[in-house]
């Protein structure tokens, strides 16, 4: 059974690529998997072909290469490389992260064990100053063990051939500046009836980065999340979008307010980052377009 996982380089993420492949040369692989990592670089990177001979030694690997340097684009040459393979499961995984030794063998149990077409995993984060891992707490999705999902994340998450043989969806490259590229592709395919779950048991971590260990980073990262959230809704539910952003503005204000008023420190941080969520929303129904990613 063949598997392959994508990992997208990019060159802000360099100084973490040490780390992110020598977990990759720790995963457990059952001895009737063929893992094979498929790494997709722009042309600015491609000296990177001899870091990756010199690291990974237990890992068979390929490197594509990506003609238009951004992240959905990047993803697509992935998915079209996939067209022409005989791979049963194929996933995404992040270049600043390092991947847990059983993060493969928990996504085949979980995904023969349970009716699904797509996991996704948690991303853990790695701090320095303690008191910014509730900022990171309230800033990652919560599910339960199993839970049906409308979407996950491409910095975790494994899929069966369906959905890249089937599916027919590719990632927006119109969200490259903006973010949220994943969310939408992983909507769409919910909308088409795919079936998502949540697996607690494969995490990955992400690298220590001092630069966002800052409240300014989060207050920008909430206000992206609200910005390509209208974006996002406009694309899944086409004339009635408006509507639909309107009531997820009210519905963000109403939760900040009522956390507000159940004190503890989580509670506060949520009610603040929902509030920049919903400033988010707001310019963009301003129609407010980011200079650059933010």
């Amino acid at each position: 059974m063949k598997i392959y996982i994508c990992s997208l380089l990019s060159k802000k993420n360099f100084r973490f690529l040490n780390s992110h492949l020598k977990s990759l040369n720790r995963l457990k692989v059952p001895n009737n998997i063929k893992l094979k990592i498929i790494f997709v670089a722009s042309p600015k990177i491609y000296i990177v072909r001899n870091f990756l001979k010199s690291i990974l030694s237990n890992v068979d690997y390929s490197i594509l290469e990506s003609a238009k340097d951004n992240i959905p684009e990047s993803r697509n040459v992935f998915l079209k490389f996939l067209k022409n393979k005989n791979v049963k499961y194929a996933g995404f995984i992040d270049d600043d992260c390092f991947v847990d030794k059983d993060w493969l063998l928990n996504m085949i149990k979980f995904i023969s064990k349970n009716n699904c077409d797509i996991v996704g995993g948690p991303q853990y984060h790695a701090v320095r100053n303690r008191s910014f891992k509730d900022f990171y707490d309230v800033l990652e999705p919560n599910h339960n063990h199993g839970q049906l999902v409308k979407w996950v994340a491409t910095n975790n998450c494994f899929f069966s051939k369906k959905v890249f043989y089937k599916s027919r969806v590719f990632f927006d490259p119109k969200f490259a500046s903006v973010g949220g590229s994943d969310q939408l592709f992983f909507r769409k395919l919910d909308k088409k009836k795919f079936i998502i779950r949540w697996n607690k048991k494969s995490f990955t971590t992400e690298n220590f980065n001092p630069q966002r260990e800052k409240k300014y980073w989060f207050f920008k990262r909430n206000l992206r999340y609200g910005y390509s959230g209208n974006l996002i809704d406009k694309k899944i539910y086409g004339k009635t979008g408006v509507i639909i952003i309107l009531i997820k503005l009210l519905y963000l204000i109403s939760a900040a307010l009522f956390l507000i008023f159940i004190p503890s420190r989580k509670n506060f941080i949520k009610a603040i980052f929902l509030l920049q969520r919903a400033s988010g929303r707001f310019i963009g129904l301003l129609n407010y377009k980011p200079k650059k990613y933010i």
